[in-house]
């Protein structure tokens, strides 16, 4: 009897043990909440407050959201008096803008506050030489825009330039956010001068661009080895010319406009990656959007040194095969890279279709073209001692034979410049 009492107060001390233990099992998970990281402000140098130290504005992109500058600098470059009109009554908080156009169109700008309560005013010049700020400060040179109107409610404080706008200058009474455009020519300089009222402000967003006739080109730098999206330093210019289009540094997709009758020369590096160029013009695009993939290669055993377009061969009755003159431009190019790098060892892998009939000749054959290629890059003068060749491999003409019969359709492979070492 003592026995089963005992073992009753044991189960009776466990059930509530066992119980507990079964509802922490029962208990839902909680799962964490993912934090949104918030955009990272663009810290304004302060010396931006004043005109002599304008900030350049890039053309089509979006710069923002910025830290608030608090004051209207050390020089106080616009005074109102009785015979200048359309400008601030003083500077609060201000930051100043310069734009230079690298094509002609109707220059429109948007500028949207991070705060609503913030109320910014703004002025553009034309700019004219060194001599602008001082001219500005003695109230020499008057705006060509002002947009002062009170804070539109609807927009959220957003204000600017628009192709819809019908005022050149826009006072304090009225509720209009946005000024008619600026009609600018090619190599024009602009001059925005932004001032928050509000103090303790929250910073801004800026976009300018120039309305025109023009195809969109996106160029997209791409680790080839990674496959996967990159930054770069991407440079455009007019080519003939020195007129630059774009100019940034660690750029993801960038978007730039091409004009008709114009052509461009696109410039794309990345620190331990091979240079990228490419000659582009406004009907190479299609009219819609164009996207350029910049397929940039690593320099590192293993990566490929790009070849920018087809190589040509022949055949000849001896059963030797020559690199045939269309084939120059891109040979050119390698030799250029290959003169730049020389610690670089290279092997050439010849590539050529098949049809699986006869391996062994194929191999051959693809052998002869690799020693085509060679021969041209020693001849432009290249060292032959930093170049080895092969042919395509039984198991490589294999699977590609697989491939084909895959796709149901003849795969014409391009030979290849690979990396061997690095001295």
């Amino acid at each position: 009897m003592k026995r089963i009492i005992t073992i009753l107060l044991v189960l009776l001390l466990v059930a509530p043990c066992v119980s507990a233990q079964t509802v922490k099992k029962k208990k839902k998970k909680v799962k964490k909440q993912e934090v949104v990281e918030k955009p990272l402000e663009i810290a304004l140098p302060p010396r931006s407050a004043d005109c002599l130290f304008a900030m350049s504005l890039m053309l089509d992109s979006a710069f923002g959201p910025t830290e608030p500058l608090q004051g209207a600098g050390f020089v106080e470059d616009i005074k109102r008096d009785a015979q200048t009109k359309n400008v601030f009554e003083q500077e609060h908080n201000t930051v100043w803008y310069k734009i230079d156009c690298p094509y002609s169109g109707k220059l429109i700008i948007d500028i949207k506050p991070k705060s609503e309560l913030d109320d910014y005013d703004f002025l553009v010049y034309k700019y004219t030489d060194k001599y602008f700020c001082n001219r500005v400060e003695k109230n020499r040179v008057k705006p060509i825009r002002s947009v002062m109107s009170s804070v539109n409610g609807t927009l959220k404080g957003a204000t600017g330039l628009s192709l819809t706008g019908t005022s050149a200058f826009i006072s304090k009474s009225s509720t209009d956010a946005y000024g008619k455009y600026i009609d600018v020519e090619q190599g024009e300089s602009y001059i925005i001068v932004l001032d928050n009222l509000q103090d303790g402000g929250l910073g801004h967003t800026i976009k300018a661009e120039i309305y025109t006739q023009h195809h969109p080109l996106y160029i997209n730098p791409i680790d080839s080895i990674a496959k996967q999206r990159t930054t770069a330093n991407i440079r455009v210019k007019e080519s003939g010319t020195d007129i630059e289009m774009l100019n940034v540094i660690d750029a993801g997709s960038t978007k730039i406009k091409l004009l008709p009758n114009k052509s461009y020369d696109i410039y794309v590096t990345k620190n331990g990656y091979f240079n990228y160029f490419r000659h582009i013009s406004y009907d190479d695009a299609t009219g819609k959007d164009t996207i350029l993939t910049v397929r940039l290669s690593e320099i590192k055993v293993g990566s490929n040194i790009p070849l920018k377009g087809d190589l040509y061969f022949e055949e000849k009755e001896d059963g030797t095969v020559a690199m045939l003159p269309e084939s120059n431009v891109v040979l050119d190019d390698i030799v250029k890279t290959l003169l730049l790098y020389p610690n670089i060892n290279v092997e050439i892998v010849g590539r050529i279709t098949t049809d699986g009939l006869d391996l062994r000749k194929d191999n051959e054959n693809s052998k002869k073209r690799a020693e085509a290629i060679k021969e041209y890059l020693v001849s432009e003068g290249v060292p032959e001692s930093n170049i080895t060749t092969r042919g395509s491999s039984n198991k490589e003409l294999l699977k590609q034979i697989d491939n084909q019969n895959k796709l149901n359709s003849t795969i014409f492979p391009r030979c290849e410049i690979i990396i061997k070492s690095l001295r």
